[in-house]
């Protein structure tokens, strides 16, 4: 079994539990003594700000580092050693905030004037996060990157560099509707720029057993795409302590061990650790 596995967490709707689950899979996967690093691709930084740091106070972040790789990428592995960050969690952090919007708008001035960083095609404005999570991979067994809605060249490089994606998606009656988008855009980064990007499976979150009518989601979401795309079998229960959690900096694993979630998140670290 191959490590270093890089996983990007999307979808492009918001309230399904994306960074929820960049966290608590990465802690679970660190629970399970696996090296993770969490990368926060997101401006908003609600990763950043889950692991008890505000996110506008960080004076360096993956702004920095998408920067560095388009403009001194001979200094990027050095940027990297002063952007990580050591957390309590046992997790490694590059955190992110709204400069991010500057590294954004550059990928957009690349894109639109077709340029090319050093005249290579894995150096396009598709592929800069390849680039940085190339020099992390040997460091970690897991990468786990929490995209953002917006800024869609930021989520598209995330996909181009990652091996796995996971969409999360809520046990509502109208949240399954953004799942073709997402697998559109999917289908466009394999064929563009990363045909070995694989979708690890459709991950239902914010379930409650009890109600109906999350049972009838679930078993419609595998009726719809189970026959061509996993669709994780454990869902993540929901539990009014996973929204607390992030406001103590810490993990379900660590907030509430024995909640539900904390369950839940371990089933799924569990068929992660399956990847091959």
């Amino acid at each position: 079994m191959r490590g270093h596995w890089i996983i990007s967490i999307t979808n492009s709707k918001g309230g399904v539990g994306k960074t929820t689950s960049a966290l608590n899979l990465g802690a679970a996967l660190s629970a399970a003594s696996k090296k993770v690093l969490l990368i926060d691709n997101d401006p908003q930084g609600s990763l950043t700000a889950s692991l008890g740091y505000t996110p506008a106070e960080q004076k360096r972040t993956l702004n920095h580092l998408l920067l560095a790789a388009v403009d001194y990428p001979e200094d990027l592995e050095m940027q990297i050693d002063r952007t990580i960050i050591k957390t309590d969690s046992g997790m490694d952090l590059i955190p992110c905030n709204k400069r991010v919007a500057d590294a954004a708008a550059r990928l957009q001035v690349m894109q639109l004037s077709q340029y090319n960083a050093v005249g290579e095609s894995d150096r396009s404005c598709e592929k800069v996060m390849a680039i940085i999570t190339n020099l992390l991979r040997p460091r970690y067994d897991y990468i786990i990157i929490d995209c953002g809605l917006k800024f869609e060249l930021l989520t598209v490089n995330a996909l181009a560099a990652a091996d796995y994606c996971i969409i999360p998606v809520q046990a509502h009656f109208l949240a399954s509707e953004g799942i073709p988008e997402v697998l559109e855009l999917v289908r466009s980064v394999q064929a563009k720029f990363n045909p070995t990007l694989k979708i690890a499976g459709i991950l239902i979150t914010m379930y409650q057993s009890k109600p109906q009518l999350c049972e009838s989601i679930r078993e419609s979401v595998v009726d719809v795409y189970g026959a061509k795309i996993n669709v994780f079998p454990h869902p993540i229960e929901y539990s009014i302590k996973l929204a607390e959690a992030p406001a103590a900096g810490q993990s379900i694993l660590v907030y509430r061990p024995k909640n539900p979630a904390a369950a839940s998140y371990r089933h799924l670290a569990q068929e992660v650790l399956q990847f091959e």
